[in-house]
This record gives structure tokens, C-alpha cells and sequence, in this order.
């Protein structure tokens, strides 16, 4: 901790000089780790920058455990909400062939669902399955098939 707080107090002196300014108090950090216990806050221009459980980085949600719970709960709310306005398409009363639902859901649905898709192998199974069965719900809206029959 205290080699961050030195990088963190020769950082503060770099934007002095190149007259750059940093509100502290907006800042966050995230203490990855599986331990409870978090060491006190870094440093920056002599005031805490707190702990935070989560942030997201280039549309991804990283969590102080590296579950992906949270990221994988926002792409099935993002997933489910495009499905829901896509609904009169590729729902069970739509006019358009099973060719066309399936291009609208490869190239809408699909590209939502698989954003950052590398990160799921580090993720809990639990968390995976939520959003295999949100497209299997698609599938199953796409090809009219009833929830009794088998995949």
C-alpha cells in the first residue's frame, strides 16, 4: 500500500506541474482481493479516496471478488429489455419468417449478449446460467417452440 501511496503522491506533483486538475473526492479504488479485511484508503493531493465494491472499465462491471455478478446481471437486463422491444418481430405472433427472426437476433440480441464474452470464464456457473437460459428464452420465442418441448 504505501508504494501506491508514493506513486499516488508523485502523481498529485505531475499534475501540479501540468497544471491538471483532479477532484479527489470523485475518485474511487478497488481492492481486488477474496479477504474481507480492505487496508486504509490511498492518497491523493492528502486526501482518502475511497473504497468502492465495484467499477466499471470499458463497459465492463469488475467487482472487488472478480465474480462478474454484477456485469452479467446488466447484460441480461440489457438483453431482456432489447428482447421485450423486439417483441412484435420476433415473438411468437410475428409474420416473418424464422430466417429473418434469427438475423434480427444475430445481429441485435447476440452482439449485446456476447460483449466482453472472454471475461465469463472466470465467472461462477451460477452467474453463466442466468444468461443461458435468458437466450434460450429467445430460442424459444424465435422458433414458437412451447416450454415442453425439449431442446
Amino acid at each position: 500500500m504505501a508504494e501506491l501511496n508514493n506513486y499516488l503522491e508523485q502523481l498529485g506533483k505531475w499534475l501540479i506541474r501540468w497544471k491538471i486538475k483532479v477532484n479527489a473526492d470523485k475518485c474511487q479504488a478497488v481492492y481486488f482481493t477474496s479477504s474481507r479485511k480492505v487496508p486504509d484508503p490511498p492518497m491523493l493531493y492528502r486526501r482518502a479516496i475511497k473504497w468502492s465494491k465495484d467499477t466499471k472499465y470499458l463497459g465492463v462491471t469488475l467487482d472487488s471478488r472478480l465474480t462478474y455478478e454484477k456485469h452479467i446481471n446488466n447484460i441480461n437486463k440489457k438483453v431482456r429489455a432489447a428482447k421485450a422491444k423486439m417483441y412484435p418481430l420476433i415473438g411468437r405472433n410475428s409474420k416473418l419468417s424464422l430466417k429473418n427472426k434469427l438475423l434480427l437476433y444475430k445481429t441485435i440480441l447476440r452482439p449485446v449478449m456476447s460483449y466482453v464474452s472472454p471475461v465469463w470464464g472466470a465467472a461462477a456457473k451460477t452467474h453463466t446460467q442466468k444468461l443461458e437460459s435468458t437466450q434460450n428464452i429467445i430460442a424459444r420465442q424465435i422458433a414458437d417452440a412451447h416450454w415442453f418441448v425439449r431442446n
